[in-house]
């Protein structure tokens, strides 16, 4: 049986020297804790698989990424830009389905930097451009656009999401 594989992210550029990547996944993990432990890059008509040696996450489904055997800037190079795989079995285990969304957050608690309650999250709106979430702060609907730089996290146990939102965002 032929395996067929599925794009979940991509490599972006190198960091540092010993490398490392910036990589951007196209789906959402299921939990920050679970994170394959490889992934497939199509290479001369060929999927190869590249074993995850360290993870660190940095925002919403970003983050850097070091792959066993890449262990310099110059072979970080040739695989920049370069889609990552995954079985579908593998897609079903680490990421939620394509059907969710974001509206799981209607309800969430936000909070800023310092732990400061903001509001709760009254509506999520997804556009093509972005995801826009309307919180209830001091009496009014604020609507904020949830992208990965403003996100610090999301605990669904706590049904909580901490953001860090540039000066003035607020008040707009």
């Amino acid at each position: 049986m032929v395996e067929t594989y599925i794009a979940v992210g991509k490599l972006l550029k190198p960091h540092k020297l010993a490398g490392a990547f910036r990589f951007m996944l196209s789906r959402n993990l299921k939990s920050n804790k679970k994170f394959p432990k490889h992934f497939m890059v199509l290479q001369k008509g060929a999927y190869l698989p590249y074993f995850v040696q360290d993870v660190e996450l940095t925002g919403f489904n970003e983050g850097l990424l070091k792959l066993e055997e890449i262990n310099t800037p110059e072979q970080a190079r040739n695989f920049t830009g370069q889609e990552l795989y995954l079985t579908e079995k593998e897609v079903n285990s680490y990421f939620t389905k394509d059907a969710e969304t974001l509206d799981f957050l209607v309800g969430y608690v936000v909070l800023n930097e310092e732990e400061v309650e903001l509001g709760k999250i009254v509506d999520i709106m997804e556009t093509p451009a972005q995801v826009l979430a309307t919180i209830l702060h001091n009496g009014r609907e604020v609507m904020i656009p949830l992208v990965d730089d403003f996100i610090l996290e999301i605990n669904k146990r706590r049904k909580v999401i901490a953001l860090s939102l540039p000066e003035g965002l607020l008040e707009l």
